[in-house]
C-alpha cells in the first residue's frame, strides 16, 4: 500500500513537473501569483488560505516566483492523489468489510490514476490556481471523515472540521458541504451528539478565522485589493460573492420549461421543472467524465453508485449530496469546476471495479469452473481487465500530453511586458484587461517602480473614493468625494473625469485600450491615440489639436511576433484575451468616427480569430452604414439573412441600413420584430428615436424615447437620451 501511494505521487509529479509552466499563465493565474507573493487580496472569496499557504512555497530557492507558485499547484494534485486512494481503501472498507487488504489496491489505485492524467486536473496542476487546493481539502475532509468511522475515534472528526473551516478560505463553494456533512454526523455519532458537535463547531472555527486576513491585510492597501473587504459590508460581499450570484446555477436558470403545458397545473409544472434540470445536470456530469476519463469511469460511477446506496446509505447520501449540489451549480462551467463531482465519481468507481474483480467475477467463475481452474481463470480475468484499465490511463497520458503542455509557455507575459515597458515615464497606466499582470509585473517582478496602476473597474464601483483613497495613492490628486453623489454612473463618471484633469496636469495619464470602460462611459473619444495598447488623456486642449499617431499598427506588429512562435494555437485562453483589446480598439475607433480603422480590426477578428458570429456582422454593417457604403452594407445584410434569419441582430441591421436608405416606415417595423425577440434591449427603442426624429413624428419619438429610457443600462444610453430630450426641448 505504502508503494502505491508512492508511485502515485511520483509518476504523475514527473508529468506535472516536465510540462509544468514557467511563468505566469491565462486569466487569473497572474493574480494568484501576485497575492500569494505580495500578500493580496484575491476575487471573492478572497481565498485567504491558498494566499497564505502559497507565499510558503515562494521562499522555496527554485525558479521563478511565477514558477514556484506553479509547482506548489503540482504538490498539491499528487497529494490529492494519494489521500484519494486511501480514501477509495476506506470506502471499500465500508462496502466489503471481509475485503483483504491486498484486493483492495488494485481498485482504489485506477480512478485516482485516471484523474491524475484527466486533461483538466492535468491542466490546473501546472498553472496557479486554486483548484488543486480546493480537490486536496475536498478529499481530506472526506478521507477524515471516513478514518472517524472506521477507527471510531473522535480526533478524526476534529481535523476533518479544522480542514473544513480553512478549505472555507480557499473556496467558498465547500458551503455546500455542510448539509453532507451533517447528515452523517448525526447518523454515524451514536454517543455524544452534542458534546462532539460542539468541539467541531469550535475546530470550524479556528480554520475559518484565517478570512481575518482579509480586513487586516486590506488595510495595508496592497495593488491587488479586490472588494476592498475593510467594512464589514465589504467583507461579506466579498466572502459570499454577492455580486456574481446571477451567475450561479446560471445555466439551470436558462433552462426553459417551454415543453411544459401553461395550462398544467403548477404542482406537476414544477414537478417535471426540477426533473428536466435535474436531468439536465446528470446528463453533463456524465458526458464530461465520458469526455475526460473514458467511458470507464462513467461505468464506475453509475455502478459504484448503486453499490454504495445499497451497502452503507448514510455514505451514500453524503458523497450524493456532494457530487451533486457541485454538478448543478457549476453546470455551465463544469472542466475544474467540476473537482469535487470527480473525486465522488472515483470512490464510487473504486468500489465498483473492486465488487466486479473480486466480488462479482469470483462467483461467476465459481459457477462455471471447478476448483481447479477457477484461480487461474480469475487471474486472466483480472489482468485483462487491469490492462484494459491501463490502457485507458496510458491513453489519457498520450492524448492530453500536448494539449496541456505549458513548459516553454510565456504568451501570457510577452505584450503586456513590451506594453508596460513602453509607457511614459512617471505615468499613471489605467487599465483592466491586463490588471493582474500588470500588477504581477510591478510587484513580483519590479519592473516599472515609477508607474502608478489604478484599476479601471474601481471607476465603475457605487463608491469610487472609497477605492481610490490618499492611502492608497499617496502620489495622486484625488478629487473631493464631497462634491460627488455617488451611487449613479454619472458620478462615477464626472469623479473620474476629474480624476484624470487634475493627474494629467503632472503626470501622464494612459489608459489601456479598455472595452469595459468604452460600453459603459462615452470616454473613447476623450483620448488620444498614444502607442500599442495604450491611449492618453490630453493634459490639455492644446495637446489634443496635435495629430498623435495611433498605436494600433505597433499592436499588429506584436501580434505577428506571437503568431510565429510555436504552440501558440494551442494558447485559446490568450488569444481570447487578444480578442478583448481588439474589441476595444473597435470601440474606439468606432468612437471617433474612423471607420476605416475600425474596419481593419473588424476583419482581423474576422479573418484570424473567428469571430463570424451575428454580433461580428451587425458591428461591421454599422460601421459601413455610417460610413455611408450602402451598397456594401446591403450585401453584407443579404449575408446576414441567409446565416443568421430572423434573428435580433439581423432584424437591427436591416433597420439601421433601411434607416440610411431614408425607408423610415420599414426601418421602424424592423426595430419592432427586433424589439420582440430581445423585449430588453435599448438600441432598437433608441434606433427608432432617430428614426421618428427625422421622419417628423415627434409624438411617437416622445414614446418612443420614453420606453428605451426604461431599457437603458448605461452612461452611454442614458447620454444618448438626454441628447434627444435636449433636440427636442429646442425644437418645440
Amino acid at each position: 500500500m505504502h508503494s502505491s501511494c508512492f508511485f502515485l505521487f511520483l509518476i504523475p509529479g514527473c508529468f506535472y513537473l516536465s510540462t509544468l509552466a514557467p511563468s505566469i499563465g491565462y486569466q487569473d493565474t497572474p493574480e494568484f501569483v501576485d497575492t500569494s507573493f505580495a500578500l493580496g487580496i484575491s476575487h471573492p472569496s478572497g481565498s485567504p488560505a491558498y494566499n497564505l499557504i502559497a507565499k510558503a512555497i515562494t521562499f522555496l530557492p527554485l525558479g521563478s516566483i511565477a514558477f514556484r507558485v506553479n509547482l506548489f499547484s503540482a504538490l498539491l494534485a499528487c497529494m490529492t492523489l494519494v489521500v484519494l486512494y486511501l480514501s477509495a481503501i476506506e470506502v471499500i472498507k465500508i462496502c466489503f468489510p471481509e475485503s483483504s487488504s491486498e484486493s483492495k489496491i488494485g481498485p482504489a489505485l485506477l480512478p485516482p490514476a485516471l484523474l491524475a492524467f484527466s486533461y483538466p486536473f492535468w491542466f490546473n496542476s501546472l498553472i496557479a490556481e486554486v483548484y488543486t487546493l480546493h480537490s486536496f481539502f475536498t478529499v481530506l475532509i472526506i478521507y477524515l471523515l471516513l478514518l472517524w468511522k472506521n477507527k471510531n475515534d473522535s480526533r478524526f472528526l476534529y481535523l476533518a472540521a479544522l480542514s473544513f473551516g480553512l478549505s472555507a478560505g480557499n473556496h467558498g463553494t465547500v458551503a455546500f458541504y455542510l448539509p453532507a456533512i451533517l447528515i452523517l454526523f448525526f447518523i454515524w455519532e451514536k454517543k455524544h451528539k452534542i458534546k462532539n458537535l460542539s468541539i467541531t463547531t469550535l475546530f470550524f472555527l479556528v480554520g475559518f478565522s484565517v478570512y481575518l486576513y482579509l480586513p487586516i491585510r486590506s488595510m495595508a492597501e496592497p495593488i491587488i485589493d479586490w472588494g476592498n473587504p475593510e467594512t464589514f459590508q465589504n467583507f461579506f460581499d466579498q466572502v459570499t460573492d454577492r455580486r456574481h450570484a446571477d451567475l450561479h446555477f446560471s445555466k439551470l436558470g436558462e433552462l426553459s420549461t417551454e415543453s411544459v403545458s401553461q395550462e398544467a397545473p403548477s404542482f406537476w409544472s414544477g414537478a417535471l421543472s426540477i426533473i428536466s434540470k435535474a436531468g439536465y445536470v446528470f446528463w453533463r456530469l456524465t458526458e464530461d467524465l465520458a469526455r475526460q476519463f473514458t467511458w470507464l469511469m462513467v461505468v464506475g460511477f453509475l455502478g459504484g453508485s448503486v453499490l454504495c446506496a445499497k451497502k452503507n446509505r448514510p455514505l451514500f447520501i453524503f458523497l450524493f449530496l456532494i457530487s451533486a449540489v457541485n454538478a448543478a451549480f457549476f453546470v455551465g462551467w463544469r472542466k475544474e469546476s467540476y473537482f469535487p463531482s470527480y473525486i465522488v465519481a472515483c470512490l464510487w468507481a473504486a468500489l465498483f471495479f473492486y465488487w466486479l474483480l473480486y466480488e462479482k467475477l469470483s462467483s461467476s467463475i465459481n459457477d462455471i469452473a471447478s476448483s481447479e481452474k477457477s484461480a487461474q481463470l480469475k487471474r486472466t480475468v483480472r489482468f485483462s481487465i487491469c490492462a484494459i484499465s491501463g490502457a485507458c490511463v496510458f491513453g489519457l497520458m498520450i492524448s492530453n500530453y500536448l494539449q496541456v503542455d505549458r513548459s516553454n509557455n510565456y504568451f501570457a507575459e510577452t505584450i503586456l511586458k513590451k506594453e508596460l515597458l513602453s509607457v511614459d515615464d512617471e505615468s499613471i497606466l489605467v487599465t483592466e484587461i491586463s490588471w493582474f499582470n500588470m500588477a504581477y509585473y510591478l510587484d513580483v517582478m519590479r519592473l516599472r517602480d515609477d508607474v502608478v496602476l489604478v484599476k479601471a473597474a474601481d471607476f465603475l464601483e457605487a463608491d469610487p473614493a472609497s477605492y481610490l483613497t490618499p492611502k492608497r495613492y499617496p502620489e495622486l490628486e484625488l478629487p473631493d468625494r464631497k462634491k460627488y453623489q455617488f451611487g449613479t454612473r454619472e458620478a462615477a463618471f464626472n469623479y473620474m473625469m476629474q480624476f484624470f484633469r487634475d493627474n494629467a496636469k503632472s503626470r501622464p495619464v494612459l489608459i489601456e485600450q479598455n472595452w469595459l470602460l468604452f460600453e459603459e462611459f462615452q470616454l473613447a473619444e476623450e483620448l488620444l491615440p498614444h502607442k500599442n495598447l495604450l491611449l492618453k488623456f490630453p493634459s490639455d486642449k492644446n495637446e489634443s489639436l496635435i495629430h498623435v499617431q495611433g498605436g494600433f499598427n505597433e499592436f499588429k506588429d506584436w501580434m505577428e511576433e506571437e503568431l510565429k512562435k510555436p504552440g501558440f494555437q494551442r494558447g485559446s485562453k490568450w488569444i481570447r484575451k487578444i480578442a478583448y483589446f481588439l474589441t476595444s480598439f473597435s470601440n474606439h475607433f468606432h468612437a471617433t468616427k474612423k471607420y476605416d480603422e475600425e474596419r481593419e480590426v473588424l476583419k482581423i477578428l474576422y479573418d484570424f480569430l473567428g469571430h463570424r458570429d451575428a454580433d461580428w456582422h451587425l458591428k461591421m454593417l454599422d460601421n459601413l452604414v455610417l460610413d455611408d457604403k450602402k451598397k456594401e452594407a446591403r450585401r453584407l445584410w443579404e449575408k446576414m439573412r441567409e446565416l443568421f434569419p430572423n434573428k435580433f441582430q439581423t432584424l437591427l441591421a436591416e433597420g439601421l441600413l433601411l434607416k440610411s436608405e431614408e425607408d423610415y416606415q420599414s426601418a421602424i417595423d424592423s426595430f419592432n420584430r427586433a424589439s420582440n425577440i430581445e423585449p430588453d434591449a435599448f438600441r432598437p427603442y433608441m434606433e427608432k428615436c432617430y428614426a421618428w426624429i427625422v421622419s417628423g413624428n415627434r409624438k411617437q419619438t416622445i414614446l418612443a424615447l420614453n420606453v428605451a429610457s426604461k431599457k437603458m443600462k448605461t452612461l452611454k444610453d442614458f447620454k444618448r437620451i438626454e441628447k434627444v430630450k435636449q433636440f427636442l426641448e429646442t425644437t418645440h
